[in-house]
């Protein structure tokens, strides 16, 4: 494949003169759709999901300290909203990482949620992150209303809100 110089300065242009904040999926923003299949083998469609149901993405790695501490209080998220239409997806991020690594990680953790592995880094750079873990959080209608290093604690009437018409 043959490569253009002037799409390469474009490139280190942007990544120097722009604020990588631009590119990111931000608060009040549309969440972006992703297609795939989960660590083990279940498809995942968040086109499905995206306008009919609040939506979390758990950005994560399995060499995460961080991300194994957030697991538990995730899968609460999940215990107390799933029946009420929260879905939840983890995202590996696939840096450092492997399938073998990620799924030994989510068995020994006990995600109670599919995760997507992210092998090429493209939903990964979708939403620009800068760390692991990173929470997305979106509403019904696919706006983001939360994003951070941190599982957001839902109380029942935020949860309400999230999945109001």
């Amino acid at each position: 494949m043959k490569r253009s110089p002037l799409k390469a300065l474009l490139l280190i242009f942007c990544f120097l003169f722009l604020p990588s904040s631009l590119w990111a999926v931000q608060e009040g923003q549309q969440l972006i759709p992703f297609q795939g299949t989960d660590l083990n083998g279940n498809p995942i469609d968040l086109t499905q999901s995206i306008g009919a149901k609040p939506v979390m993405l758990v950005f994560w790695a399995s060499w995460c300290p961080s991300c194994r501490a957030e697991v538990p209080k995730i899968n609460s998220q999940v215990e107390k909203y799933k029946s009420q239409g929260l879905e939840v997806v983890g995202v590996n991020v696939g840096y450092n990482d492997s399938v073998e690594k990620a799924r030994k990680f989510a068995q020994k953790n006990k995600m109670a949620y599919p995760s997507y592995f992210d092998t090429n880094g493209q939903v990964t750079a979708k939403y620009n992150l800068i760390g692991v873990p990173t929470i997305v959080l979106a509403d019904k209608h696919g706006v983001v209303r939360f994003r951070n290093f941190m599982t957001p604690d839902i109380s029942q009437e935020n949860f309400a809100r999230l999945s109001a018409e």
